[in-house]
């Protein structure tokens, strides 16, 4: 488990704040087995933001809102993967954000995935992915579609059962809820309409309900009230 205390972050980008914050409440939890929970490296010209967003307008077509300006962060990479070590338990969590500019640049689903008609080509085309699980190798990730001309992308989440799923939420939401949800595994479902009622969800419907039971009891400083209700209406 590597902390991550130590780590400095800038004023002037409030989100690095608010991860360190995260991963300090995940490495702290005495309830959880932590196997990663750290901030990747910070390079130039990554940590010019000013740049950064001039660039993606510039050479991508995307003049994004302030409110993905103000959840910017420096690092290549954050990320945190923990479970609950009980034979019981169906919680397990992780995230792998990764850089803005990096996003756009080079994480290109595209490339991975060809799709199966031109409507899901042009689609894969424009997604790149932003959050996904590495570790724990659950082929699930988050992108936005980088479509010419957007201030505030679409978010979309891919599983390997149902392809790509649009979410109903914008980058910030996604952002700030992923820090209350800790990366639970699949709480992006309750964004979409989709995986409830298929058989094979049912694991992480438990997952997700015991989220609902024990997080406001180890984190209570956040609010899950509107994703406990968004999930009784999926239930």
């Amino acid at each position: 488990m590597r902390t991550v205390t130590h780590i400095s972050t800038d004023s002037r980008f409030p989100y690095e704040a608010r991860c360190a914050e995260a991963l300090r409440e995940i490495e702290e939890c005495q309830e959880w087995e932590v196997s990663v929970a750290r901030f990747g490296s910070i390079s130039e010209p990554l940590d010019d933001a000013e740049g950064v967003f001039e660039d993606l307008a510039k050479w991508h077509e995307l003049p994004l809102a302030p409110e993905i300006r103000s959840r910017f962060f420096r690092f290549d990479e954050i990320e945190a993967c923990w479970r609950i070590p009980r034979p019981e338990n169906d919680i397990v969590g992780e995230f792998h954000l990764s850089h803005l500019y990096v996003t756009v640049e080079e994480n290109r689903m595209g490339e991975t995935w060809e799709g199966t008609d031109d409507e899901e080509r042009e689609l894969y085309g424009e997604l790149r992915f932003f959050d996904d699980t590495p570790n724990t190798g659950s082929g699930r990730f988050a992108a936005l579609r980088a479509t010419p001309g957007a201030s505030n992308p679409e978010i979309w989440f891919f599983d390997m059962r149902q392809g790509a799923i649009e979410m109903d939420l914008d980058y910030g939401t996604y952002l700030d809820t992923l820090l209350v949800t800790k990366g639970t595994i699949g709480w992006q479902y309750l964004f979409t309409d989709a995986g409830f009622g298929d058989p094979g969800f049912t694991p992480l419907a438990a997952g997700l309900r015991e989220m609902m039971e024990v997080f406001p009891r180890l984190f209570p400083r956040h609010d899950y009230t509107d994703l406990r209700r968004r999930l009784e209406e999926r239930l």
